[in-house]
């Protein structure tokens, strides 16, 4: 009798089935800066936009390590995919902050949800809920989705709230994205295909039950998922986008030593041992990373399964670990486009692809260098310098 398969594995399947779409609609991804509509389709249906949604909203609300194997192996096909995927998850698992009638609302129809967390609008409070303005930018793969997320700094008659510590209040708003003005601002080098334009609403009325306190970990009556600091889960996440586009740039040096005879060379590149020390490299830093990924993210699950909050320690160890994992997977890229000499630098080049997409992927402010000091900080017996940690 067969068995029936996790949600991971039934999820990674369908990431698998959808690789040679993802791969035949590389070109289309990178020149329309957006996933195509048909492949933007076919991973909604497939789910793999909802990773993280609460299984109490008929979610798969997968444990992280099958998230990282499924963005992986998205990431691994086109970094713009994985990178969608991931954002998409992250903001589904924030309906598990909303009432079970709003989270139905915005959930229903496996419907897309994006945004950004950079709070940037501001929401004036009214009878029933907020009137909402602003512009905010990143809104990765905005124009596939059916919600978006604007996080905002209340304000009363009284001018900016305060929270009890002094800081402006924040919260998340859920907006549909047909009340949206999307900016084509995405022209870049990387990521080209996420899509994640500017955006803006104004004097938009967004009511009470579609909103949410900023930041915080959800209610206690969800799963363990739902219970650990959404910025751990965030920084992870993004992550994972990082070592799959590594693991595509080794895969394709590897193919391209054995095919390569380099210019006044009568034998193949990988017959060269520069080339054969550079791709061991490149593949300890990106296994050694993954490594102590899965690590601090097990460990900070254990934690919080055992009823325990989550600690300063584990959150500064997936700080730590995510930012690691981003400037490992730099470096193998850089080590594999290097030792690919001239083939790597046209466009064509899978290598030139995950080059350009991977420094584009280490520029959020999640996974850039200064979250070493964060993370420094609690390790020194510190506090970690950002109520966003």
């Amino acid at each position: 009798m067969a068995l029936t398969p996790t949600k991971g594995e039934a999820l990674l399947d369908a990431a698998r089935e959808l690789v040679p779409a993802i791969v035949g609609a590389r070109d289309d991804i990178e020149r329309e800066r957006r996933l195509p509509s048909s492949l933007a389709d076919a991973m909604r249906d497939a789910r793999l936009f909802e990773l993280w949604l609460p299984q109490t909203f008929g979610g798969p609300e997968l444990h992280p390590i099958d998230f990282l194997r499924v963005v992986e192996e998205l990431s691994r096909a086109d970094g713009s995919a994985g990178w969608c995927a991931t954002v998409h998850g992250v903001y589904s698992l924030l309906v598990g902050g909303l009432s079970e009638t709003a989270a139905r609302e915005i959930s229903a129809g496996h419907a897309v949800i994006a945004g950004t967390v950079n709070p940037t609008g501001r929401a004036s409070v009214v009878d029933g809920g907020y009137r909402v303005g602003g512009r905010w930018g990143y809104g990765s793969g905005i124009a596939h989705s059916a919600w978006t997320v604007g996080a905002c700094v209340v304000h009363d008659e009284a001018g900016p709230r305060r929270s009890p510590s002094g800081a402006p209040e924040l919260r998340f708003m859920f907006f549909p994205t047909s009340a949206v003005e999307i900016i084509d601002t995405w022209r870049v080098g990387g990521m080209r295909g996420t899509g994640r334009h500017d955006f803006r609403v104004e004097n938009l009325f967004v009511p009470e039950r579609h909103s949410m306190p900023a930041f915080v970990t959800q209610g206690t009556q969800l799963g363990t998922l739902c219970r650990m600091p959404m910025m751990s889960l965030f920084v992870f996440a993004l992550a994972a986008v990082t070592l799959g586009v590594a693991r595509a740039a080794i895969d394709a040096f590897v193919e391209l030593a054995g095919e390569k005879t380099p210019m006044g060379s009568t034998a193949l590149l990988r017959e060269r041992s520069s080339a054969q020390a550079d791709i061991a490299r490149a593949e300890a830093m990106v296994r050694a990373a993954r490594a102590l990924l899965v690590e601090a993210v097990e460990e900070q699950w254990a934690e919080i399964a055992a009823g325990q909050a989550p600690s300063l320690a584990k959150r500064a160890a997936i700080r730590l670990a995510s930012t690691f994992a981003g400037e490992a997977s730099v470096r193998a890229v850089d080590l594999v486009y290097a030792a690919a000499g001239g083939s790597a630098i046209y466009e064509s080049s899978r290598i030139d692809r995950c080059f350009r997409d991977v420094h584009v992927a280490v520029q959020h402010i999640g996974l850039t260098a200064n979250n070493y000091e964060l993370a420094g900080r609690v390790l020194l017996g510190l506090d970690p310098g950002t109520p966003r940690f």
